[in-house]
C-alpha cells in the first residue's frame, strides 16, 4: 500500500510541475514493475565452503575469482560478500547463521583477505525499504 500510495503521489505531483503524461506514466509503470519484482520469494540455493572455493547450487567459484571478502550483519542474519576480480562483476553474496560465523572465517582467511566494507547508499535504501 505505501508504494502504491508513494507511486500516485509522486505521478500526481510530476503531472501538476509538468503538465506531461508521459513522466507519470513511467512513474506509474516503475511503481507497478517495483511491486512485482518485490514480491516474488528469492530461490533458496545451496551453499558449501571448503579450502578451493565457493559452490552456490550447480556453480562452482574459486577464491581466484575474488579480491576479498566481507561480514555484514544484518539482523537476525549475517552475509559475506565476495569482492570480484573482474570491474564490471556483481558482487557475490551469501546468507549464513551467525553460529556458523567462526567456521566460516576460519576457511576464508586461509584463501582471501578479510577487508571491512561499510554498506553503500543503495545497499542502506534497499534495507530502509525492507526490499
Amino acid at each position: 500500500m505505501a508504494l502504491a500510495l508513494s507511486t500516485l503521489l509522486l505521478a500526481s505531483g510530476l503531472h501538476l510541475f509538468t503538465k506531461d503524461l508521459v513522466a507519470p506514466a513511467v512513474v506509474i509503470a516503475a511503481g507497478v514493475i517495483l511491486g512485482i519484482y518485490g514480491s516474488h520469494q528469492p530461490r533458496q540455493l545451496e551453499y558449501r565452503l571448503d579450502k578451493a572455493g565457493l559452490n552456490i547450487g550447480q556453480k562452482y567459484h574459486g577464491y581466484g575469482e575474488f579480491k576479498s571478502f566481507s561480514i555484514v550483519p544484518e539482523g537476525a542474519f549475517a552475509s559475506i560478500v565476495f569482492m570480484p576480480l573482474k570491474r564490471f562483476a556483481p558482487l557475490t553474496t551469501v546468507y549464513f547463521s551467525p553460529d556458523d560465523e567462526e567456521a566460516i572465517m576460519a576457511v576464508l582467511a586461509n584463501s582471501l583477505p578479510y577487508e571491512d566494507r561499510k554498506p553503500d547508499t543503495v545497499d542502506r535504501l534497499v534495507q530502509r525499504i525492507r526490499f
